[in-house]
């Protein structure tokens, strides 16, 4: 499946960048010619492969041209949803109003909370864009994880699992709605939604698959998310911690097992070394994925984006918990407060920190060419110590 992606991802680029001077008819024939030679020639496997790879980039070719040369349309019903949905937000955001919120901490939460950005002044932009934490004000799949977590804690999960799965993907995908559909929300929805379903059929899930299939079907559904700066960075960032978060945390965290039952004392200890390591490898795997992605295409490097992720990564959590409270009329509007001027201030004095941003340019040769050293030096340390007694034993 991977190879797949990756073969369609290859056939969009040479869609969209080179001048092919053939007709779309012509590529759907060669797309079916290509497929029934697959069908043909399935005993000889590797033949078989090679066509098959070769129908996939065609089939890129196709969909990238197909979408590129249709007509913009305009779905009347889709229009009134959205529509409706602004409506929703603005009676949303009135209610933090009428709790008290103001100034940029309600800019702040309604941008963290319902995607309301216009209000957010260009002084607080900065200081979160200098500071490594703009991601926190755009919705995304961090923000949707985090409202995923909140319904695991509080449904039955254990008692009623199918009823509590279905109900945290309405729940998921009503929230979707209510943001109008952006881009980087319906990625996560629909990753959270095939990873969910596929642990209530008790199949065997493994995420590096979910998220394969999830690009394939978003790339089948809309070819141009291939060149958009979200879809490159929100899925660069996943494949980063997918692929490294767990051979690192493992082996940062591994220890041997006690002979006698440990002291409290010894579990709290361990607990907290455990998650602060956790937060630390989940910080550098993202960053390794995206690092590339934003100097090609913002020209800056944040330095202290680590540090930045331990205020806002637990602030997030919070904001969030403590402003679904205040929607439904909890008292909250005082520590919600509280949460949001922290971490402004916190980001603050990030910003105002020396070196805090350097000026990074990148190309595109160089882009890939960053991506190559880091592959190469992850496959590197991967072979240097996938021999010592730690690795072996961390390692499931």
């Amino acid at each position: 499946m991977r190879s797949a992606l990756i073969m369609i991802v290859i056939g969009i680029a040479a869609g969209r960048l080179f001048e092919i001077p053939v007709s779309n008819a012509y590529i759907a024939y060669i797309l079916l010619a290509l497929l029934f030679l697959t069908a043909l020639l399935r005993r000889l496997e590797r033949v078989a492969s090679v066509t098959l790879m070769g129908a996939l980039i065609v089939l890129g070719v196709f969909l990238i041209r197909n979408s590129d040369n249709s007509p913009a349309t305009s779905v009347s019903y889709i229009e009134k949803i959205a529509a409706e949905m602004g409506e929703k937000r603005k009676t949303l955001t009135s209610k933090y109003v009428e709790q008290g919120l103001s100034g940029d901490t309600y800019d702040i939460v309604a941008a963290m909370t319902l995607g309301e950005k216009k209000g957010i002044s260009k002084e607080v932009r900065k200081t979160f864009s200098a500071s490594g934490g703009a991601h926190i004000l755009a919705l995304s799949g961090m923000h949707l994880g985090i409202l995923f977590m909140i319904l695991t804690f509080l449904l039955p999960t254990k008692r009623w699992p199918k009823i509590s799965v279905l109900t945290e993907l309405f729940a998921i995908w009503a929230f979707v709605f209510l943001i109008g559909f952006q881009p980087s929300l319906v990625r996560a929805a629909l990753m959270l939604t095939i990873y969910s379903i596929a642990k209530l059929l008790s199949r065997n899930t493994r995420s590096m698959d979910v998220l394969t299939v999830t690009a394939a079907l978003l790339l089948v559904i809309s070819p141009q998310w291939l060149f958009d700066v979200g879809f490159q960075m929100s899925f660069a960032a996943v494949t980063g911690i997918l692929v490294l978060y767990g051979p690192i945390f493992r082996f940062l965290t591994y220890r041997e097992k006690d002979a006698g039952q440990p002291s409290v004392w010894v579990v709290c200890r361990r607990v907290l070394f455990d998650g602060i390591v956790g937060l630390v490898v989940i910080s550098l795997t993202a960053q390794l994925g995206v690092a590339p992605l934003v100097a090609y295409y913002f020209a800056n490097f944040p330095t202290y984006f680590l540090l930045t992720n331990f205020i806002v990564t637990p602030a997030a959590f919070l904001i969030i918990a403590l402003a679904i409270g205040l929607l439904v009329g909890l008292p909250l509007q005082e520590p919600l407060t509280a949460v949001v001027q922290w971490m402004h201030a916190s980001l603050l004095w990030i910003k105002n920190l020396p070196y805090s941003n350097l000026e990074v340019r990148l190309s595109v040769w160089q882009t890939l060419l960053v991506y190559v050293i880091i592959i190469s030096l992850c496959c590197l340390v991967y072979l240097c110590i996938r021999k010592t007694d730690r690795f072996l034993k961390a390692m499931p």
